[in-house]
C-alpha cells in the first residue's frame, strides 16, 4: 500500500472482510462520526486524533447521524436482506467497505460508495484528511457529472 505525495489511499477489502467489518460498524455506530450523502457512507472513528473533513464548498450535502433512532431507521431502510448496504435510489451497485489510509500509513476511517463514483482524499495537516466525493450517473450523452440543477417534472 502506498500513497503519492499528500494524497491518501483507499484500500479494498475482500468480500468476507468487508461484510464482517460492515456489520461491526453498523452495530457500533456510536463509536464513529457517520456521514451520509446519496450513495456514500463515511465512518470516521471518534476516539482517535485523526479527522476526515467532507467535501469542500459542498459539505452541506453530507448528513451526520447523531442519534440511535435516526441511525436505526436509516440502516433498516437501506440494508438488503443479505445485510449489504444499498441506499434507496442508487443506480449502480455499491462497492464493498473500503479503508481510508493517510499518506502517513495510518487508518483514518471507512467508506462505502456507489461503483464508478470518484473518491479522492488529500492530507490537510498531520491529523486531517479532506475527502471529496463526486457522483456520476448515466445521461443521454453518456456518463457525466451530476447536473447542478434538475428541471421540475
Amino acid at each position: 500500500m502506498g500513497c503519492f505525495g499528500n494524497y491518501a489511499n483507499l484500500r479494498n477489502l475482500s468480500e468476507n472482510e468487508s461484510k464482517a467489518l460492515q456489520q461491526e460498524l453498523l452495530d457500533n455506530w456510536s463509536d464513529y462520526h457517520i456521514s451520509y450523502r446519496p450513495a456514500a457512507l463515511v465512518f470516521d472513528p471518534k476516539y482517535d486524533d485523526r479527522k476526515i473533513l467532507l467535501g469542500g464548498n459542498k459539505s452541506w450535502w453530507w448528513v451526520r447521524f447523531r442519534d440511535q433512532e435516526s441511525w436505526q431507521d436509516f440502516v433498516e431502510a437501506n440494508t438488503t436482506n443479505q445485510g449489504d448496504f444499498s441506499p434507496v435510489g442508487t443506480e449502480r451497485s455499491m462497492t464493498g467497505l473500503r479503508e481510508i489510509w493517510g499518506p502517513d500509513n495510518q487508518l483514518y476511517g471507512y467508506i462505502i460508495h456507489q461503483d464508478m463514483d470518484t473518491v479522492s482524499t488529500r492530507q490537510v495537516d498531520e491529523n486531517t484528511l479532506r475527502l471529496s466525493y463526486i457522483r456520476y450517473h448515466q445521461t443521454r450523452e453518456g456518463i457525466g457529472p451530476e447536473p447542478r440543477w434538475k428541471p421540475s417534472s
